[in-house]
């Protein structure tokens, strides 16, 4: 028997994927990420713990540009594909798999084009198609956003706050993180550790979506139970995160909202009293405000909408920038996934 056909079915069995979501797209994304659940397949950190590239959501421009520079970091075996519509999941990552157990397809892989048609061409033959591609892997670390030219962040020198002058770094974070706002880049200037300047934008902005599903009243508990799982994620908090996820799948799916809001409740609380989670964010700056702050906020505005009453406005990208200058790099991450502000259409009631 050929090893290496042995090996690339070995792989396929438990794929790592690397998710890249399109702003507007969260059915797309939670449809994904539910099936990967039930299949086992792990979400990859990086393009280089990636097998899998998958794209939840119609990848605009900006995006799919990003997919392209992804896409060549991911080592073979590999295969990706783009899902633009829930119903899409299932099929779509069957027949990914397929191709990347396919010693004749990975052979053949010459092109980034041929990879992705033949994928198209292949979901087309089954029951549903797949689309074009889209996104940027970082590094399971502060940021690992996108690269500059050269592979490197740009320096150039500056006076810090004391009147010294320090070298400045340039780096963009995101739009490809874990638990990362969909689309989201977050350019930063560092002195040190300390973030000096930031500005924020989503990619694609102009070509997003309507807005879905307007009339649905579970659909805000939904993004407050995801937005709490990725806080979670990011803090280091495996196990509640998991539970978060779970009460966000099962209400999606339609299950009862009052099952959904006492284990809610059950979670926040747990949260709330946790003393690490506590000393992680006291006493670091997030803009006007202070971290610990920030996570009360998203602890009540994930109570205030499983329960169907009003809770506090979401954050949007506007107001990240403010929060992230004075802060450390290191916190960056946790202040994103505090605020969790909205990158896809925003439903004006």
């Amino acid at each position: 028997m050929d090893l290496t056909a042995v090996l690339l079915r070995l792989g396929a069995a438990r794929p790592h994927v690397l998710l890249v979501p399109v702003p507007g797209a969260m059915d797309v994304r939670l449809a994904i990420e539910a099936e990967l659940t039930h299949r086992g397949w792990p979400l990859a950190t990086s393009p280089a713990d990636a097998d899998l590239l998958v794209v939840a959501g119609s990848a605009g421009p900006q995006l799919a540009a990003v997919v392209e520079r992804t896409w060549a970091a991911v080592p073979a075996p590999r295969a990706r594909t783009e899902i633009s519509t829930p119903s899409r999941a299932v099929s779509a990552l069957d027949v990914a798999a397929a191709l990347l157990r396919n010693h004749a397809h990975q052979r053949a892989q010459s092109s980034e084009p041929h990879d992705l048609a033949t994928v198209k061409e292949a979901e087309h033959g089954g029951e549903h198609g797949g689309e074009h591609g889209g996104e940027h892997g970082g590094h399971h670390h502060h940021g690992g956003g996108m690269d500059m030219p050269g592979g490197l962040p740009m320096a150039d020198l500056g006076e810090d706050r004391d009147g010294l002058t320090l070298d400045r770094l340039h780096v963009p974070l995101g739009p490809v993180l874990p638990d990362w706002p969909a689309g989201l880049v977050l350019r930063v200037t560092l002195q040190g550790d300390v973030i000096q300047q930031a500005h924020a934008e989503v990619l694609d902005q102009g070509d997003q979506p309507a807005a879905e599903d307007p009339g649905d009243s579970g659909r805000d508990a939904v993004r407050e139970l995801d937005a709490l799982a990725r806080l979670l994620a990011v803090a280091g908090w495996a196990d509640p995160a998991a539970q978060a996820r779970r009460l966000r799948d099962e209400l999606h799916a339609g299950g009862p909202a009052e099952r959904v809001t006492d284990r809610t409740v059950a979670l926040l609380a747990q949260v709330r009293r946790s003393r690490t989670l506590r000393r992680l964010v006291r006493g670091v700056p997030a803009g006007p405000t202070d971290l610990a702050t920030l996570v009360d906020r998203r602890l009540a505005a994930a109570g205030a909408a499983v329960r169907g009453v009003p809770g506090p406005a979401p954050a949007v990208v506007e107001d990240l920038a403010e929060m992230v200058v004075g802060a450390e790099l290191a916190a960056a991450r946790l202040i994103v996934a505090a605020l969790d502000p909205v990158t896809g259409p925003v439903r004006h009631e």
